[in-house]
């Protein structure tokens, strides 16, 4: 299982003239500790305005794998095109995604598969596919069951494509900020084709655990 880094940076209060850390929500990267890499997925940096008197925090919380709970491999966009290409990608513990530094690299479709060679895809990683902004259309395998908080917020995509095999969860905030996907106010409406859920809070944190006795 994953684990959770949470640390704190005390600063000094100067009005409103405060130094954001280098790391930012959603960041995804390497990080090497006693020569073995592992993947970090930042969840959250916020700024607490007081903590006391005259001083203030910045609070990162960041979501760690280690070496053996994570691959890095590759999977396909624009499949069958002129334009078919690679792209590195993540599998942590069954979640997909892309580095930060790689993107850039997700343009036009991205088919989830369920498995790619030896590596089981059972969802979209929390922050997985943010701020992907060439990414336009995503398919879903048959099995790929879940999609975390965040996992396609502010991206590029205008279309979503569901399996019609089993259900995705998807949480509220995954397509957060996707200005191309068409809108819908009802939680009955149907803008995607295939079978999926919307859910959040503890109605996902329930799904969450279904998913995993029933898939994983």
């Amino acid at each position: 299982m994953s684990h959770i880094i949470k640390y704190s940076e005390e600063i000094e209060e100067h009005g409103f003239c405060q130094e954001r850390p280098e790391l930012h929500t959603g960041d995804k990267y390497l990080h090497e500790v006693d020569g073995k890499q592992r993947l970090r997925i930042v969840r959250s940096v916020h700024f607490d305005k007081y903590v006391w008197e005259d001083v203030a925090q910045w609070t990162t919380v960041i979501e760690e794998f280690f070496a053996e709970e994570y691959t890095l491999t590759t999977v396909l966009v624009n499949y069958g095109q002129p334009d078919q290409s690679e792209i590195p990608v993540f599998v942590a513990n069954g979640m997909i995604g892309v580095l930060s530094r790689d993107k850039d690299s997700v343009c036009g479709e991205l088919f989830i598969p369920s498995r790619r060679f030896n590596v089981a895809v059972k969802g979209v990683a929390p922050f997985g596919f943010y701020d992907c902004q060439h990414l336009s259309r995503v398919v879903f395998d048959a099995q790929v069951v879940i999609v975390y908080p965040f996992a396609f917020a502010k991206s590029g995509i205008s279309e979503m494509v569901f399996n019609d095999v089993v259900p995705v969860m998807v949480h509220t905030t995954a397509i957060d900020g996707c200005e191309h996907l068409p809108k819908f106010d009802t939680l009955f409406g149907r803008p995607f084709p295939g079978k999926y859920l919307f859910r959040g809070g503890e109605a996902f944190d329930e799904w969450e655990e279904k998913l995993k006795e029933l898939h994983f």
